[in-house]
């Protein structure tokens, strides 16, 4: 496979929130925190895990606020929505459980600057997660997917900001992908996506 091309352009920060990622008047509650060097990262949601910030940075007053737009996917999000990696080109990815799978947002950063990327990514396997397969600077997003009938299961790899890089063989099941749980596979071993 050639390497992938260079990496699209993030989406830009949504105001409206307070300096604690809580919209005014709105009850809301930390689902997840996550650290990568000095920067704390922390999943902000609603109670019932229906919306969604990513407050980046130290205290409430120094903080960047992220709205996340994975929630408008109709998911929900708990304590297990939020997972990071650190990076020349650090990235969190913010998952919730919806009618349709597994689907996520990355939110990634770099030199102190996040920025959303407006791009979901969807497991209909229910398997979503990042990790470094191409071997650059950044971490890439690893999506179980099923065949028809979810009879077996492959795992589709793709860059944050650009295109699917490839996948994986089929699996009899979820459990039997490459390190199960914490998945991982060479660069190498993808092959063009099923059509």
């Amino acid at each position: 496979m050639d390497p992938p091309p260079a990496a699209g352009q993030p989406a830009p920060t949504s105001p409206g929130t307070g300096a604690d990622g809580c919209r005014p008047g709105e009850a809301c509650t930390v689902l997840g925190t996550e650290v990568i060097g000095t920067t704390h990262i922390q999943l902000i949601g609603d109670p019932g895990g229906r919306s969604g910030r990513l407050r980046i940075g130290g205290s409430a007053s120094l903080s960047l606020v992220v709205e996340l737009t994975v929630a408008g996917s109709g998911v929900t999000l708990d304590q297990g929505s939020l997972t990071c990696v650190g990076a020349g080109i650090s990235a969190c990815l913010v998952r919730g459980t919806g009618p349709t799978g597994v689907v996520g947002q990355a939110v990634v950063g770099r030199s102190g600057t996040w920025s959303p990327i407006n791009r979901a990514f969807t497991s209909t396997a229910g398997y979503l997660a990042l990790n470094q397969v191409y071997g650059d600077s950044t971490p890439e997003v690893l999506a179980a997917t099923c065949t028809p009938g979810c009879a077996r299961v492959y795992l589709q790899v793709s860059q944050i900001t650009g295109p699917v890089l490839g996948c994986t063989q089929p699996y009899p099941r979820l459990t039997a992908l490459p390190r199960y749980p914490d998945v991982s596979v060479p660069y190498a071993a993808l092959r063009p996506c099923p059509t």
